[in-house]
């Protein structure tokens, strides 16, 4: 219950048809977790959307580094998102993958997608 704020919701005619979440570490990292779109509405375009949703909530709060977790790796990719190392994640592994039992055979693959460092200096000069 603490964390149903994290999360954002797809629904058609009143169904919910899936959800995500955005976590964000108190670093300014934040993670996509907990994605997942009901059977049959699946390949449709919600996933995609879903993702965008939370890298847009993600800008809005000046985060500047979002990461994720996933066995589908090119889904992410396709969205922007390119291969990290969860080395390079040291906030999520503190947090969940030091106590997964999974953690050294683990089948995730990390990938981040990082906003740009300057949104002004594509417009400057411009009058």
């Amino acid at each position: 219950m603490r964390n149903i704020g994290l999360f954002a919701v797809s629904e058609h005619q009143g169904e919910v048809t899936g959800c995500g979440s955005l976590y964000v570490y108190d670093s300014g990292l934040a993670e996509v977790r907990s994605l997942g779109i009901e059977k049959g509405w699946q390949n449709q375009g919600q996933g995609s959307a879903m993702v965008e949703y939370l890298l847009k909530k993600a800008d809005r709060m000046a985060i500047k580094r979002v990461f994720v977790l996933t066995r589908v790796p090119d889904f992410f990719s396709r969205l922007g998102f390119v291969a990290t190392s969860k080395s390079m994640l040291p906030e999520k592994v503190m947090k969940d993958c030091e106590y997964c039992p999974r953690l050294h055979a683990c089948d995730e693959v990390a990938l981040e997608f990082v906003f740009e460092q300057d949104k002004l200096i594509a417009t400057e000069g411009v009058a």
